[in-house]
């Protein structure tokens, strides 16, 4: 049996080093490890997500809603009044940015409990790692990068 272990690096090169050394030194495959973070470092060996704000979230759906729908009403229908123009586009970004937000939290659930780290820049580590090693892998971190916070299974307990 496997779980996750989290581990949150305060800079984008500590995260690097950390994921480098889970690659080189600890023998994981890259389809074992993922990093989540609002600036993640460039060349990152794994699969990573970047992290988004609520509002950044909203924002794009947002966007998209406020001018798809009064066009497709101009396409559709006809020409709205500029009251109607205003009044499809408000409702257009509340759905898509509602949606957006929707998928983004899904999407964001491993790291929720960290918002606040994430939102000063920290990076979150999610490393599938064995039962057996988790222990002996969580304490070679924590004294190979003691700049680093070793959150373990359950990255709600720390924030």
């Amino acid at each position: 049996m496997s779980e996750t272990l989290y581990v949150r690096a305060h800079e984008p090169r500590t995260a690097d080093r950390v994921v480098n050394e889970l690659l080189d030194r600890e023998h994981f495959s890259p389809e074992r490890l993922h990093a989540y973070g609002k600036r993640l470092p460039g060349g990152l060996r794994v699969e990573a997500t970047r992290w988004r704000s609520t509002a950044l979230a909203i924002l794009p759906g947002a966007v998209v809603g406020a001018v798809a729908v009064p066009f497709l009403w101009l396409v559709v229908v006809e020409t709205p009044s500029d009251v109607a123009t205003l009044a499809l586009g408000l409702i257009g970004a509340v759905v898509a940015g509602g949606w957006s937000l929707l998928h983004e939290r899904h999407k964001d659930s491993p790291m929720n409990a960290q918002k606040r780290a994430m939102r000063h820049g920290d990076l979150l580590i999610a490393a599938d790692v064995d039962d057996r090693d988790r222990d002996a892998v969580e304490r070679r971190i924590g004294e190979a990068h003691p700049e680093v916070d070793v959150l373990g299974a359950n990255p709600g307990q720390r924030a």
